[in-house]
């Protein structure tokens, strides 16, 4: 790093990793000028991670040429009435307008960019432009091969955005989907209440005890709904029963543990969730989903 680098700020490998998973988390919401300050704020530190390094400038770049007026969109309390959603989609707007290929530059990004962040990018202002043309190259860009959990999500998401309904196909986990694009939740917090009460319970067990892992559930929670939705099992906890959400929970702190902090007893778990034999079924099916979803997600992103 040059001379901005804070000698007093260095960036470990396991606080680069849940930065990642922030930086992800405020571009899957559009949050585009919080992650500007946050890049700006990591590329001024310390890291061992040259190349996640890179990956931030560039970033940062990007974000700045795109939405140079980012920042100043954050909400301030005085301009209620005019969101960040409207000057982005005035904004987006705009470049069509003096770009007639735009669109087919933001598509291209999803085929072409290994970059999950830009291929977020591009899907959030597909959402918003007025071009009736994008829903079908969309619903063929998805269905043509497996895609990244998220980028699945929020695809479907844009599809419901854009106004579109009906079955789409989706190639997920080794097997082929169908799921109604209407269906789709418009966000994370608008699961169905028997899904996020999962997360309360976590945050109920941890936030005293464990703090950080209650934190660090809030942040994974996300690529969780996104690895799981539409998925056979997805019904199945459409359908639990409310003891059922402990043993979700309690298989989700678990591999929390054993993940992240390399730490985890499976009784204190039991004893914590109150885990009875009769819950030992769902435990371990859930369990053996959470260890799947940890394989794919914090692999990937310690192998990136």
């Amino acid at each position: 790093m040059s001379g901005k680098s804070k000698d007093n700020v260095i960036l470990f490998p396991k606080t680069v990793e849940f930065y990642q998973f922030e930086l992800t988390r405020m571009l899957e919401t559009e949050r585009y000028g919080e992650a500007i300050e946050l890049l700006s704020f990591l590329l001024s530190c310390q890291s061992p991670d040259e190349r996640a390094s890179e990956e931030w400038r560039a970033l940062l770049q990007w974000l700045q040429t795109m939405f140079p007026d980012a920042l100043a969109a954050m909400p301030d309390g005085e301009q209620e009435d005019y969101t960040e959603q409207d000057l982005l989609r005035e904004h987006v707007a705009a470049k069509a307008r003096e770009d007639r290929g735009y669109t087919d530059k933001l598509l291209g990004m999803l085929s072409e960019s290994g970059s999950m962040e830009h291929q977020l990018l591009a899907l959030g202002q597909l959402a918003l432009l007025d071009d009736p043309g994008i829903n079908g190259r969309l619903v063929e860009w998805l269905g043509s091969e497996e895609r990244h959990p998220m980028i699945q999500y929020k695809t479907l998401q844009t599809l419901k955005l854009r106004g579109m309904s009906g079955m789409l196909r989706l190639p997920k986990n080794g097997e082929t989907l169908f799921v109604e694009i209407e269906d789709t939740p418009s966000d994370f917090d608008q699961f169905p209440p028997q899904i996020n009460e999962i997360l309360e319970r976590i945050r109920e067990n941890s936030q005293t005890g464990h703090p950080a892992l209650a934190y660090f559930a809030e942040e994974t929670w996300n690529e969780f709904l996104a690895f799981v939705y539409g998925t056979p099992i997805y019904r199945q906890m459409l359908l639990m029963e409310s003891e059922n959400v402990d043993a979700w929970a309690a298989a989700f702190h678990l591999v929390l543990l054993e993940r992240v902090f390399d730490s985890g007893d499976r009784e204190e778990i039991f004893e914590l969730y109150g885990i009875t034999n009769e819950l030992m079924f769902q435990w371990e099916q859930a369990y053996r989903i959470m260890q799947q979803f940890a394989a794919a997600t914090f692999t990937a992103r310690l192998h990136d």
